[in-house]
């Protein structure tokens, strides 16, 4: 090579050199990110060995890979893992842990840029377990390591709906084909709930037509006569010691459903009298062909009466029958949780739940309206709630909005930001009056509140940026001599009020009464308050104000000094003061008020029985919202397309909330498995529950960390909501009475063979009506209800067994890459899947391949 080459090479060098160390453009980094494919593959659930100092882990790779070269190393990516990545095996990129499920991928020294096609991995150990691919959230966001930039998702790493189920698909993600990727440690027994599995374990629907009867279940039913009283003609109201505001929503829903109010219709005659012998909210129903009469002692009885109207019509006909039926609900307390902070919950989502919810007889909203990942009611006097603690983007410095937590990506348009205005709550408060619901507020304190804490921390600049000192520190949260470090359960450092703090004190206080004018101005008292409680981090070891509070008065536990300080605050206002079971086992039950709701959430395979009646035993209200049954975020069935969480329930399907003896927490020990599918038992022997003590009533829960839009909320709530509806509002004569004192497990048998027998016919029942005639009633709401996998097995002739447990579908197989409808001389060996549908064929459920991966039920 002669002298002018290898200048000639030298000086191509260079400038190749200084082409890589030009600053990112932001035509480039959009180019990238539209361009960038990166594959996620959950390697390995559980690994032989976890590194140090994991004692459970799980270990995952991403692949990236870029068609067109660039040789910067710039940029960084930005992504939410739920559990925090603490060993990284990677020599070209290092990825940090920032705060809560936040982590940052970036290039090492020896990465030497992207060439064109060429694939680049990392491999990474991560804290204790994700199994469903839920867990492993899309949105990974694009940026520039100097933030010059505006920061872009990558679109290979955005969910995509699909076509026939519309349910959310995850095309970054690695397909779970193992049985191996389901488990979380080598005692998991939980199966891979596939078609066979579904086969062996679920029960066939024995009627083809729905019976008569009603959900929730009445107390009292009678045939009283044959034929159907037809409705075509509509119905006409008569009313007596109601208004007809009191009734309306019933009245309307009967209109969607087909049958309307004209002055030809058939006489419906609605009397309240508070003399009538009839118990609250309950209700006497009698139909002839002539009149519907309905009689209440209160007017949300009367509401009752009517939706039981609309229970009965069968759509096709626009028939009821001729019965008599005398009604009461089980529980005064019968409710449904929202979580609005983690995924924002749209205005309409919480109105069309609050329909369905008086349509069943649900009668207890609780709004989560604010957490550590965001803030979502507006609060007069402190915008910056809304402002910046109701948005997520990527902003490091937060004086914009939140971290993008739970793959939030940039979008401020995106449904998982947004609040509810003042005039919103307004309008949820009488549409949920209009049902005869009560909306309980939840903005939790003092753990689980970092949007707060972030929020007034961009108020507390921007008055020192005025010099308004005073006004800044009125409402701050931030000790800045506070040194303490700790990380909550979702991996923050700084999601805790300081309960020492004067100004905590006047921010709750400030917020209570804000929330408390907004109900007087919609005309609706605020008669219960949430203040969440739980889950805090030990976040004040070495406060300066802590320690100089204790050093005043001993101080036992710093969360139930808080609690204390906080119910007596909601007690003067003459509210009922609520709080999540953990936090209010902190307190000095002489130190709270007479009224105290508890809402019991712990585990039953955990001996959550106990907490549950020590509670009750106090006096206390207690509310049953235990996981194994009432989290309707975990998924139906243990199938990683399966949307949900996993640490209390793997499988949480309609018929499960069914089978739930509230009255009786430690019988479930005979039947139902824990988290990983062993037996257990429930030792009640020093835990008894007093005489004449029980509960005011359960709830359900949707909370949204893993559903990012309403459709998944809707899917997950139906028709779990309908289970819950029928125990809340009835007791099943399978139930088994309570008694104390006792050892509950596999081989006690208090849940005997005649009970089974008699669950198993209400069941049979319960699903009749629900496939046949309830569910059709969801579709044309425009309800979004979770359509059934299906059950498939092989006849000893070789043909095709399958069924949908809930009926009224169509059911189909794939053959040959066609789907065709089910009939039984199918070959089993010919079909590659199965599904059911809808009738109309608009909407599928969720195919189940055959076979299943290897596993229990699967072989």
């Amino acid at each position: 090579m002669n002298k002018f080459a290898c200048l000639l090479m030298a000086l191509l060098g260079v400038q190749t050199a200084l082409a890589a160390t030009e600053p990112l453009t932001q035509g480039e980094l959009n180019a990238l990110a539209d361009n960038l494919q990166i594959r996620y593959q959950l390697v390995d659930s559980m690994p032989q060995q976890c590194p140090e100092p994991a004692k459970q882990c799980y270990f995952s790779e991403l692949r990236l890979g870029s068609p067109q070269p660039y040789n910067g190393a710039d940029w960084a990516i930005y992504f939410s893992q739920l559990m925090p990545i603490y060993q990284v095996e990677s020599d070209s990129f290092k990825i940090e842990h920032l705060n809560g499920d936040l982590h940052r991928l970036t290039p090492t020294e020896q990465f030497t840029g992207f060439s064109a096609n060429e694939t680049y991995s990392v491999r990474f150990y991560t804290e204790h377990s994700q199994i469903t691919r839920s867990e492993f959230m899309p949105n990974y966001i694009l940026a520039d390591q100097s933030e010059r930039l505006r920061p872009r998702v990558i679109a290979s790493t955005r969910s995509v709906r699909d076509e026939q189920t519309e349910l959310e698909q995850q095309p970054y993600l690695v397909p779970f084909e193992s049985y191996h990727q389901l488990r979380v440690s080598n005692k998991d027994q939980t199966p891979w709930m596939g078609a066979a599995y579904l086969a062996q374990h679920q029960s066939e629907p024995e009627l083809r037509a729905a019976p008569e009867g009603l959900i929730p279940a009445p107390r009292e039913f009678k045939v009283v006569s044959q034929g159907r009283i037809s409705l075509k003609k509509g119905i006409r109201f008569e009313l007596k010691g109601v208004d007809l505001a009191q009734i309306e929503m019933a009245g309307k829903r009967l209109a969607q459903l087909g049958v309307k109010q004209t002055q030809k219709g058939l006489s419906v005659r609605v009397t309240v009298d508070a003399s009538l012998p009839i118990a609250a909210q309950g209700y006497q129903f009698n139909s002839s062909t002539h009149l519907i009469d309905i009689k209440a002692s209160d007017a949300a009885g009367a509401f009752y009466g009517v939706q039981t109207l609309a229970g009965l019509m069968d759509l096709k006909t626009h028939s009821i029958p001729s019965v008599a039926i005398t009604d009461a609900p089980r529980y005064g307390f019968r409710g449904l949780h929202i979580d609005s902070a983690r995924n924002f919950r749209s205005k309409q989502f919480v109105l069309d739940t609050i329909a369905q919810m008086g349509a069943y007889k649900l009668n207890k909203l609780h709004l989560h309206l604010a957490d550590d990942e965001g803030w979502r009611l507006a609060i007069a006097g402190l915008p910056e709630l809304t402002k910046v603690g109701g948005l997520r983007c990527l902003d490091l410095s937060e004086t914009r909005c939140l971290l993008p937590q739970l793959g939030a990506g940039t979008g401020t348009g995106a449904p998982r930001n947004g609040h509810y205005s003042q005039q919103d709550y307004s309008e949820i408060l009488r549409y949920a009056k209009a049902h005869h619901i009560e909306v309980i507020p939840s903005l939790d304190m003092p753990g689980h509140s970092r949007a707060a804490i972030i929020a007034m921390e961009a108020r507390y600049r921007a008055l020192i940026a005025k010099g308004k000192t005073e006004a800044a520190n009125e409402y701050r949260l931030v000790e800045e001599a506070d040194e303490t470090r700790y990380s909550s359960i979702q991996h923050y450092h700084d999601n805790t009020l300081n309960v020492c703090l004067p100004a905590t004190y006047r921010f709750v206080n400030k917020v209570l009464t804000e929330l408390q004018r907004m109900h007087e101005r919609a005309g609706i008292p605020l008669k219960t308050y949430h203040i969440g409680a739980d889950e805090t981090a030990g976040a004040w070891l070495d406060s300066p104000a802590c320690k100089a509070l204790n050093a005043k008065q001993s101080i036992v536990s710093m969360n139930g000094y808080f609690i204390e300080k906080v119910a007596a605050m909601v007690a003067e206002k003459g509210i009922t003061v609520a709080g999540w079971s953990d936090g209010l086992s902190d307190v000095n039950p002489e130190k709270m008020p007479k009224n105290v709701q508890s809402n019991v959430w712990s585990t039953l395979s955990e001996q959550g029985h106990k907490v549950a009646h020590k509670q009750a035993n106090l006096g206390w209200d207690v509310v049953l919202s235990l996981p194994d049954v009432t989290y309707f975020d975990f998924p139906y069935q243990s199938h990683p397309e399966e949307r949900g969480n996993h640490w209390a329930s793997r499988a949480l399907d309609t018929r499960k909330v069914f089978e739930f003896m509230p009255d009786n927490l430690p019988v479930h020990a005979e039947f139902w498995r824990d988290v990983l599918h062993h037996t257990y038992s429930a030792d009640d022997s020093d835990s008894a529950l007093k005489p004449d003590v029980g509960y005011i009533g359960m709830q359900g829960h949707l909370w949204s960390e893993m559903i990012r839009d309403d459709l998944q909320a809707e899917y997950m709530l139906y028709p779990r909501l309908l289970a819950l509806a029928e125990r809340a509002w009835h007791k099943p004569a399978w139930a088994v009475p309570y008694q104390g004192g006792l050892v509950y497990s596999r081989n006690s048998g208090h849940f005997n063979d005649k009970k089974r027998r008699l669950r198993e016919q209400d069941w049979q029942r319960f699903v009749a009506l629900l496939g046949y005639r309830e569910l059709p009633k969801l579709t044309r709401q425009g309800r979004f209800f979770r359509i059934p996998t299906v059950a498939a097995s092989r006849r000893d002739d070789g043909t095709l067994n399958m069924f949908s447990e809930i009926p009224g579908f169509k059911l189909e197989a794939l053959i040959n890459g066609r789907w065709v409808n089910y009939h039984p001389r199918l070959d089993f060996d010919s079909v590659d899947a199965v599904r059911a549908a809808l009738e109309d064929e608009s909407r599928t459920g969720r195919a189940l391949p055959l076979p299943a991966p290897v596993g229990p039920g699967n072989r």
